[in-house]
This record gives structure tokens, sequence and C-alpha cells, in this order.
């Protein structure tokens, strides 16, 4: 199995992710709504959030999907309303239709893209994965993921 095109096949398809961030040896973990965008996960969130002031503080984060966790370091590109990032606004609303409209409860007119560029993807599989008669997967696994370079 091709564990990184199947953890960014989640991101595809799931409408929330948990998403760790931590600073001031505090750590919270919430869901987040995620759109794959180029080898990488775009998010928004407010400026005035916690999550957005830990990643500002520590752009190190982990992004749990499904049996998956993904190391990940945070880039910030700005406000979602930003001429520069209207392709960024069409990729979104591609999965997430209307998050940038007036008077949505998400927020995204007021906030700030951040691309997740996973580094280290983590989990448990099966020995050579067959589900074993327990359905539990036992074997651990790393593996280093490439997110080349992002071309807005």
């Amino acid at each position: 199995m091709n564990h990184v095109s199947h953890f960014y096949g989640m991101i595809q398809k799931e409408m929330a992710v948990t998403l760790a961030t931590s600073s001031d040896q505090s750590v919270t973990m919430r869901l987040v709504s995620p759109v794959y965008y180029k080898g990488n996960i775009l998010i928004f969130t407010d400026p005035g959030s916690t999550k957005y002031q830990q990643l500002k503080s520590n752009p190190h984060c982990c992004i749990g999907a499904g049996n998956y966790f993904a190391e990940a370091k945070a880039v910030f590109l700005g406000s979602t309303m930003l001429d520069a990032n209207e392709k960024l606004r069409a990729v979104y609303c591609e999965k997430f239709p209307g998050a940038f409209d007036e008077g949505v409860a998400l927020g995204g007119r007021d906030a700030e893209f951040v691309l997740l560029m996973p580094t280290k993807l983590k989990g448990w599989t099966f020995e050579g994965d067959t589900p074993s008669a327990e359905g539990v997967p036992t074997i651990p696994f790393e593996i280093n993921v490439e997110s080349g370079p992002v071309l807005l």
C-alpha cells in the first residue's frame, strides 16, 4: 500500500481532520477543514485564534487523518481575501463552496491561509498490508514526505 497516496486521498475526501499545535508548554487539538493543495494541506484560520498564535510561535504541528499522523510545518500565505490568494480561494471553494461568502459562520473572509507542509507520515499497518483476524494494525511505520516547492 502506498501510505502517502492513501493519506492524501483521505485529505481530499474528509471534511475534517485533527490538527495538533503547541506553544509555551501547551498542546491543543481541534478539527480543521482540509483541502489538498499541491502535495500539502491548505486550511484557513482567524489570526486571533489559539491555533494561529500557536502556529506562529511554533510552526511544527501534526495532522491526524484516519490511522495516519503527519508531522508538518506551517507556512503563512496571508489574508484569504488578498487578490494574490484568488487561486487558493477557488481551490478551497471546490471542496467547501461558499467558504468566503459574506456572513458565513466559518469566518473565511477575515482569516488567513495556512499551508501545512507534511514532512513525516506515521501510522500503523498490517503485516503485508493484509488485515489480521483481530483487525488491528500492529506494524508501525514512518515515512519521510518530500513536499516540493509550492507555486501559488
